[in-house]
């Protein structure tokens, strides 16, 4: 087998996988959202869209032995800023 023939081998096998991967967690999203749908049946339901969350990612990679640990981001501009970046612009904000 050769070079070139191994490199189409590893990326159908890729495109397969990241394919199934899709797949599955757009059947998740798609539960979660008729679930919701159910418990809301008096309201109307304009948007039709579907919103794949990490969630679903994750349900579906956990069904193929892949664990995904997915970062909180919560709701302040600081989360996720270096402690000291955070004491320098705390700084900023007393100065000013």
């Amino acid at each position: 087998m050769s070079r070139c023939s191994r490199i189409r081998l590893v990326a159908v096998a890729t495109q397969k996988f990241v394919a199934e991967v899709a797949s599955d967690a757009l059947q998740h999203c798609k539960a979660r959202q008729d679930a919701v749908v159910k418990d809301k049946r008096d309201k109307q339901q304009r948007d039709k869209r579907l919103i794949l969350t990490m969630d679903d990612l994750s349900k579906s990679l956990r069904e193929y032995g892949v664990n995904v640990k997915h970062q909180y981001f919560a709701d302040s501009p600081s989360t996720g800023i270096d402690p000291l970046l955070e004491r320098i612009l705390e700084f900023d904000h007393v100065c000013i």
